[in-house]
């Protein structure tokens, strides 16, 4: 096969041309890059995700997890016994986190409904506009609470005021002051750092509920420590006592109890603090308190408390034992020791009271009498009647007593008594009137006025006269009838100069009468007076 030949030869150079245009135009800026995609937090913000996306995960999904971290923070704050100072930094923070995130969710959701173009855009908007409204509500309600836990957070500090060391003798820890934050946790640290110390002193007029209860149940999980109160326990200081199993008081300590108060004006505190005044309850019907004294420790509020006596802290089990003086009494003890106890709590009383302890001393079995009648006495509901009933059952049992000391003791007590009746009944006489003194020896009830006090000072100081030094064992020689005879004449003779009188004088002659009837008593001669004062007596009157 052949070809054309070519009309250029390989040797032949031919010029270029060029018409100046190029094939193809090609530009001199470069390529745009692909869009920068936004973070999954700022493309919900700006509503770049699906409106399917922003509501149901970050909306609802987020929602129920928020709700499941508020469940495990309330656990963890029930379960920390954290203060309220620290619990209110805590929903602070909370409460600033779950605004903000609110906040992201709802504009977030808005702005996806806005840009997805959805048929669903106007519902999920209504719903938004809900939320909204649900947030700025709720706002104003987190904002009270906040304030109301600051103000329990700085009730909560004032009880912070306390010391909790051992004592000077290294015998007991001694727990003083309010029972604020850390309290319990101070108790358990002070007898780690001295296990030689079996023994808890409490001084507290109440505090903290929770710090008082988990010190019941330090105490309660150490029934080796005795705890003591010797001046006053109140609200949650009582409920701290009550862990003890060895529970003592002294004689002049006060346990004082009353209703739980919140410090902070909330349905979770008010719940809180219900459960916890009815595992107190369950607390002391444990112990063996009745129905109705957990009645009455509850029934006062405020700063009013109810502080039971000894004999009913026995009786409901509060106490195991009661302290007085050097000595620590159990129920029984404290039975026969109670009324005697009452005269040593006043002046004008202790005389009588120094009387009775020598009574008990010497004649056992009349001062157990006596007790025994004024228990009897004391559960009488009058109240007249239980005085008017204690004061016959004294004079009783004082004259039960003089009538015994008649057989053995001195006869300088003899007539030291005799001296003492004989002023007594003068100053009656002088002070008040004849008439009253007659009635005093016949029995009546008087007024005495401000007399009172001294006649029953005297009345004590003439019986610890009588019976100081008393020994009912010993042997003395009485010649009752030399003093039976002796006795007799005097009365004769003061019958026929000073005849008794009836109507308006008759007291007032029965006064002038004893009277001279100690006089000439003591006026006479030898073994004569000492027989016929010991006749005298010695009879039941």
């Amino acid at each position: 096969m052949t070809y054309p030949e070519s009309p250029l030869r390989r040797h032949e150079r031919v010029a270029p041309t060029w018409d100046g245009v190029l094939p193809l135009e090609v530009s001199r800026r470069p390529p745009p890059l692909p869009p920068k995609r936004s973070g999954y937090i700022a493309a919900h913000w700006k509503g770049e995700l699906s409106l399917a996306q922003s509501y149901w995960c970050n909306g609802v999904l987020l929602g129920f997890g928020l709700r499941v971290v508020e469940s495990v923070l309330m656990a963890w704050i029930k379960e920390s016994h954290s203060s309220l100072t620290r619990l209110l930094v805590v929903a602070a923070v909370y409460g600033a986190a779950r605004l903000a995130i609110s906040v992201w969710q709802v504009v977030g959701i808005l702005r996806a409904a806005s840009l997805s173009g959805s048929r669903w855009a106007v519902l999920v908007n209504i719903l938004m506009a809900i939320a909204i409204l649900a947030t700025v509500a709720g706002l104003a309600t987190e904002v009270r609470q906040l304030q109301a836990l600051a103000r329990g957070a700085a009730e909560q500090r004032r009880f912070n005021h306390f010391s909790i060391a051992p004592d000077v003798a290294g015998a007991a820890i001694v727990a003083k002051g309010s029972i604020g934050t850390d309290y319990a946790d101070g108790v358990a640290d002070a007898f780690a750092a001295h296990p030689a110390i079996h023994r808890l002193i409490l001084d507290s007029v109440g505090g903290d509920v929770d710090n008082g209860m988990r010190l019941h149940d330090f105490l309660a999980a150490h029934p080796d420590i005795v705890v003591e109160v010797d001046h006053v326990c109140a609200s949650a200081c009582t409920l701290a006592f009550i862990g003890g199993e060895q529970r003592i008081v002294s004689s002049d300590a006060t346990l004082g109890f009353h209703q739980m108060r919140s410090m902070i004006d909330s349905d979770a505190s008010r719940a809180y603090l219900g459960d916890a005044q009815e595992k107190f309850k369950s607390l002391l019907a444990s112990r063996g308190a009745s129905a109705d004294f957990i009645r009455l420790a509850f029934a006062k509020q405020g700063d009013n408390f109810y502080a039971p006596e000894a004999d009913s802290l026995f009786a409901n089990h509060i106490i195991t034992g009661l302290r007085l003086g050097g000595r620590e009494l159990t129920a029984a003890q404290w039975r026969m020791e109670q009324f005697l106890f009452a005269y040593s709590l006043q002046p004008r009383s202790r005389p009588m009271g120094e009387a009775l302890a020598l009574i008990r001393s010497q004649w056992p079995s009349i001062y157990d009498t006596w007790v025994q009648h004024n228990l009897r006495i004391k559960d009488e509901a009058d109240h007249d009647r239980r005085v008017a009933d204690y004061n016959v059952e004294l004079w009783r049992t004082l004259h039960a007593a003089r009538s015994a000391a008649m057989r053995t003791a001195g006869s300088d007590h003899v007539r030291q008594f005799a001296e003492d009746r004989r002023a007594l009944l003068a100053s009656l006489s002088e002070h008040l009137s004849a008439d009253t003194c007659g009635r005093y020896l016949a029995g009546e009830a008087v007024d005495v006025r401000d007399q009172g006090d001294a006649l029953f000072i005297a009345n004590g100081r003439s019986y610890v006269d009588l019976l100081t030094g008393n020994d009912p064992g010993r042997a003395v020689g009485i010649d009752w009838a030399l003093g039976a005879r002796e006795l007799a004449q005097v009365r004769d003779r003061i019958g026929a100069t000073m005849p008794a009188r009836a109507g308006g004088q008759a007291h007032a002659t029965l006064c002038r009468q004893q009277i001279a009837l100690l006089d000439q008593l003591l006026a006479l001669p030898g073994a004569g007076s000492d027989m016929a004062l010991r006749s005298l007596f010695a009879s039941a009157r």
